[in-house]
């Protein structure tokens, strides 16, 4: 099988899990505190990565400890403004803004290094972006926990962007053992800084806080890190705007949560940007979008 087309499947399911890890980790955080629930999710989660890891930590470089290092505090900053901000708007709102990381990622890509998007992949960002507008924002009220979901929007797109550019000599599972662990550590400080930390204490809550940190932490890291190695930075950035449809259907599902016509039109249409972006134009109409943009 194509290995671009592996990893972009094995992607899409990961934002399925994360999708319904949404609903878990809101369950959760009735007893938990954001701070205390990520620690405990990305320590065991790079505890299940350990023993895949081991053999290969030795032969780690001091430049390859600080390249996961700085993509694991990269991914920590995105988190703590995430967690952060969600107390102080709606979810509908985070979605939206966490989805500016689409538009964000190959911002940053130009800065950094003056890459720049195809017309199908400007197109294709363009109608996610708006479709995932429609399947998130209800209302246009600016709260004070959205400048914060929006500093998370920027650091996830800089996570990518990092993933993409960093140098790691080792192998994509070893790079996601470390940035789980900078993660979960910086996550136990914060947390006891703040003398938030807690442990589950609950079976159901033990469940969900294992099943999070194996499948969607550790699995889910390594896919996406695995994932970045073969497809562009601005493919992944687009496979995961699928996180809030899935975050959606699982909400219809499990959390009893009802969509409108402007949220399916929405989702049809990230659907849509996505295969605008990954699917060949044909040559007639590429010809006449170069006209017409020249």
């Amino acid at each position: 099988m194509n290995s671009n087309k592996t990893w972009t499947a094995a992607l899409i399911g990961i934002t399925a899990i994360w999708g319904w890890s949404f609903v878990a980790k809101q369950q959760n955080l009735h007893s938990m505190s954001a701070s205390a629930l990520n620690a405990w999710i990305f320590l065991l989660g790079a505890i299940a990565l350990l023993p895949f890891a081991w053999r290969r930590l030795h032969a780690l470089t001091a430049k390859d400890w600080l390249a996961g290092s700085l993509a694991g505090v990269v991914l920590f900053i995105a988190f703590a403004f995430q967690t952060s901000g969600l107390g102080h708007t709606t979810p509908s709102n985070a979605g939206f803004i966490t989805g500016l990381s689409v538009v964000l990622t190959p911002f940053f890509l130009f800065l950094i290094n003056a890459e720049r998007l195809s017309l199908k992949q400007a197109l294709g960002a363009l109608v996610a972006l708006v479709g995932l507008a429609l399947l998130s924002l209800n209302g246009y009220a600016i709260h004070s926990g959205d400048l914060l979901i929006l500093g998370c929007a920027i650091f996830f797109a800089i996570h990518i962007v990092v993933l993409a550019k960093i140098k790691f000599s080792s192998s994509s599972l070893v790079l996601a053992f470390i940035q789980l662990l900078v993660v979960g550590l910086l996550s136990l400080v914060w947390s006891v800084v703040a003398g938030e930390f807690s442990v589950p204490d609950t079976a159901p809550s033990l469940t969900v806080t294992l099943v999070v940190a194996v499948f969607g932490t550790a699995l889910a890291y390594f896919v996406q890190t695995r994932a970045q190695a073969v497809l562009s930075a601005q493919k992944v950035a687009l496979l995961l705007i699928c996180e809030p449809i899935f975050g959606a259907l699982f909400g219809y599902l499990l959390a009893g949560d009802r969509f409108t016509v402007m949220n399916i039109i929405g989702a049809v249409m990230i659907i849509s940007g996505m295969l605008i972006s990954e699917l060949r134009l044909p040559r007639l109409l590429r010809k006449s979008l170069t006209v017409a943009v020249d």
